[in-house]
């Protein structure tokens, strides 16, 4: 079960759900010109929501059978 999120996160998930955030060379996060912090995207992939696959965080993948 994925863990709650304060409600400030919802708006991240909304822009993965349109692309995946890219690495930022000095740390962090971006899509396009926003940008997230390393501790932001620590606690999407914590509550389960996200995941970080090469250099990219992108919305976690349901495996359905």
């Amino acid at each position: 079960m994925a863990r709650k999120l304060p409600g400030y996160h919802y708006k991240h998930l909304r822009l993965l759900k349109l692309s995946p955030f890219e690495r930022r060379t000095r740390g962090g996060w971006r899509f396009g010109t926003r940008r997230i912090s390393d501790g932001v995207a620590d606690r999407l992939i914590a509550s389960g929501r996200a995941e970080v696959v090469r250099d990219r965080l992108q919305l976690k993948r349901e495996d359905r059978p």
